[in-house]
């Protein structure tokens, strides 16, 4: 018999899966419910900020942020969705009781990635319709800017009944399987940055990003908010994925290098299957050391404002002279403005409204994207892409 080479094995088998995996969902129709084993990713539009819901291989919960700006009647923010019929955060929390695998939903674990509206405003909401049982966030160093949200959620902090925890980067054992995490020995959260102290890629060292003193320098020298943030990064098997909150990529007006988050992330973490970008696109990230570090197969846009994402990230992401390999871009949503801006560039996302989900099958070896309409509570499946073979 003639020998067969590992890499036609390999083709079949993936051809098998493609078949297999293709008739497991139809257009029009729900997703399927997670499965044990599956790694479960989605990326909630509410129109109105952040929010990501995780269900990890064995049943394990997270949710990283859950925003809520204001409604503005202008040209920077499209539709709250599906409607304006609920809040951002009750859209949030029924999200998650849909796609939940368990009844009633809870919720093992909760990040807030740092202290700004369209990150945390919502958290009170969802912690009060959905138990959650460990919270963490940044802390309290460096102290965050006064005002009525901050008073609000450390309110809520106080009194949601649950532990709540600060996100310690480096760490890979703050937020774990809780449910059958002995069977999943391939799977880690590792806590990667928060408050400009970054993982170092070896065991649990970091070392700070800013210089000694810092906060003793000229307030428009100071890093901000979003230099804070918590970042994380999910390794199953092969696959990796990446979220960093608001991080900083690009110093602006001339501020020092110091303030390029990207950079020191991007050595520690690698080459990475799918990137949630940072503050969503905005024009102080994604740099191309940043880009060309960490080679994504699939990019995640977490837009709901007109400068999401910014010109000059976009033409980054899509240049061969920056990042030659391929890429597929998917954004929570394009308004009219940036669309506008982007016409000359053929419409380079393969998704531009729904909200957006990562299907990793069991072991890590390969995964799907999933759009699902986002302006009905039935989530109905739009599109599906892939499968792609993780790194």
């Amino acid at each position: 018999m003639p020998s067969i080479s590992r890499s036609l094995i390999a083709a079949l088998v993936f051809a098998i899966l493609r078949i297999h995996t293709a008739g497991a969902q139809t257009l029009g129709q729900p997703l399927p419910p997670w499965t044990p084993g599956t790694l479960d990713i989605h990326q909630i539009q509410t129109g109105r900020g952040n929010a990501a819901f995780l269900i990890f291989p064995d049943g394990t919960t997270l949710l990283i942020d859950a925003g809520a700006v204001p409604d503005r009647q202008s040209l920077e923010i499209g539709p709250a969705r599906p409607s304006a019929t609920r809040t951002p955060g009750e859209w949030i929390a029924q999200y998650i009781r849909d796609f939940s695998p368990r009844t009633p939903a809870t919720l093992d674990y909760a990040l807030i990635t740092h202290y700004h509206d369209d990150h945390m405003a919502a958290i009170d909401v969802v912690g009060h319709a959905i138990p959650i049982r460990t919270l963490l966030d940044r802390g309290e160093s460096p102290a965050p800017a006064a005002g009525s949200l901050i008073d609000r959620y450390r309110e809520f902090r106080r009194n949601f009944g649950g532990t709540s925890e600060t996100f310690e980067p480096g760490r890979a054992d703050q937020i774990v399987p809780v449910r059958n995490g002995a069977r999943y020995s391939d799977f880690e959260v590792r806590n990667v940055a928060a408050n400009g102290e970054i993982w170092t890629g070896q065991g649990i060292a970091t070392r700070l990003a800013f210089p000694a003193g810092w906060s003793t320098l000229p307030k428009d020298l100071q890093p901000g908010e979003n230099s804070f943030s918590a970042a994380l990064r999910i390794r199953y098997g092969r696959f990796s994925y990446f979220t960093g909150g608001d991080l900083v990529g690009v110093p602006l007006d001339n501020l020092p290098s110091w303030h390029d988050l990207e950079s020191p992330v991007a050595r520690a973490i690698g080459a990475t299957d799918v990137l949630v970008l940072n503050h969503h696109g905005w024009l102080d990230t994604t740099n191309a050391f940043f880009l060309q570090t960490l080679q994504p197969r699939v990019v995640i846009v977490p837009a709901w404002h007109a400068s999401h994402p910014d010109h000059g990230v976009l033409r980054r992401l899509v240049s061969p002279r920056v990042y030659p390999n391929p890429a597929d871009l998917f954004t929570t949503t394009l308004l009219d403005a940036p669309r506008a801006v982007f016409s000359y560039l053929r419409e380079p996302f393969k998704s531009t409204e729904g909200h957006i989900v990562v299907r990793v099958q069991p072991g890590g070896t390969a995964y799907r994207v999933f759009i699902l309409d986002d302006g009905n509570a039935a989530h109905t499946v739009l599109a599906i892409h892939g499968p792609y073979t993780s790194k």
